[in-house]
């Protein structure tokens, strides 16, 4: 396995734990306490424990998302605000001269040479270099906690920066719901009566926590499986069978399907995972994203030398930062440094390893994606409307 899908299998991982972290907040919460019924015991005695097992599980999964920098040889630090220390993992302390068969609690003053440095890098929030040593740290938000990336500059190592992006991206799917999850929690510990509504919105974030876990299975899936291709039919069928799902969820929206069926069977450039991938992820974004009675169109045509692929759906146009975050996220983050989600990731994935191309063409009142992948070709790109290919 290469390092990419040994560190998506342990993104994994983490997006389990963290579901089975907001499964255990709520297990054993009989129902009438869920209605509000007042419990038998100390509301207070309930909020300290709680208060306390959240920690424990927080710092757990921090622990955990350092193993994983380990497994892929990332090193990466936390800053531990309330006492002003790092949490290295093991590739981040060996660099820096420290000894360390796992993650471990640091202070300041106890690194040699780059201990100034590093708080320089926490404080400043900026990327600093040491060129003596042929190392640079670069700090970034992951919701509001501070991380710490290594980087080596001698090996000039693009991938840190897709790994910066996809950490975030990953990061704010599964922070988002457990933070909305606490909050409810705290209003249950505090005895306050938990309307229906209240109790709705706590199994969606658990859903939504459920189905990052899916995206990154089936990139899992992508990265690992045999490059065995997919006809065009089974690609017909496939796209019927995501669109069916996606209604069940939608079904106010009006959609519209053009397949150009062409004479005999031929094998596409994907997988059946890889198609799997991009057709989901790209529906589930015209679904979402899309107006009360909207409309979602697709297009599907089976060319001699390429598929071609067009799905548009009504909606607010993206703005400028969107399209420049859209076409390179390494380069230009999203607002405050989170991420906006893993299923555009996905769908880059896909058509990058398929050597083909993204147009992303926003008109007045809907977004228009045009995809290609030939059948052969070299040096894939993506490019933005009608700009030249990068």
């Amino acid at each position: 396995m290469n390092p990419l899908e040994l560190f998506l299998l342990g993104v994994l991982g983490i997006a389990a734990f963290s579901l089975g972290y907001a499964l255990a907040l709520l297990k054993g919460r009989p129902f009438a306490e869920l209605l509000g019924v007042a419990p038998e015991k100390s509301p207070r005695e309930d909020l300290k424990q709680s208060v306390e097992e959240t920690q424990k599980h927080k710092e757990a999964m921090f622990r955990d998302f350092l193993t994983l920098l380990d497994r892929v040889s990332a090193g990466g630090a936390l800053y531990l605000r309330d006492r002003h220390r790092l949490l290295l993992n093991t590739t981040f302390a060996q660099a820096i001269g420290l000894r360390s068969d796992g993650v471990r609690e640091v202070a300041f003053f106890e690194i040699p040479v780059f201990g100034d440095v590093l708080a320089q890098a926490v404080s400043s929030g900026e990327r600093v270099s040491v060129p003596s040593s042929g190392f640079a740290f670069l700090p970034f938000l992951l919701g509001e906690e501070r991380f710490l990336l290594l980087e080596d500059e001698k090996k000039k190592d693009q991938r840190l920066r897709s790994l910066r992006y996809f950490l975030t991206a990953l990061w704010h799917e599964v922070q988002t719901p457990l933070t909305v999850l606490s909050g409810y929690l705290e209003t249950l510990e505090e005895g306050r009566p938990m309307e229906g509504e209240i109790l709705s919105r706590m199994v969606r974030q658990i859903r939504r926590l459920e189905g990052t876990i899916r995206e990154i299975q089936r990139l899992s899936v992508l990265l690992g499986e045999k490059p065995e291709r997919i006809s065009d039919r089974e690609f017909s069928a496939l796209l019927q069978e995501v669109l069916e799902k996606a209604r069940e969820d939608r079904k106010d929206l009006r959609v519209r399907v053009d397949i150009a069926e062409k004479e005999g069977t031929g094998l596409l450039p994907l997988s059946r995972g890889e198609a799997f991938v991009l057709l989901s992820n790209l529906i589930t974004n015209a679904f979402s994203f899309n107006v009360p009675g909207g409309e979602v169109a697709i297009t599907v045509a089976f060319g001699e030398s390429e598929l071609r692929l067009t799905l548009e759906n009504t909606t607010s146009p993206p703005d400028a930062e969107f399209l420049r975050w859209f076409f390179d996220p390494t380069e230009a983050l999203p607002r405050g440094g989170s991420g906006k989600g893993v299923g555009l990731y996905l769908i880059r994935e896909v058509v990058e390893r398929g050597n083909g191309t993204i147009h992303l063409r926003p008109q007045r009142d809907r977004v228009v994606f045009e995809i290609t992948i030939p059948w052969e070709t070299e040096g894939g790109k993506i490019s933005e409307g009608e700009t030249p290919p990068r």
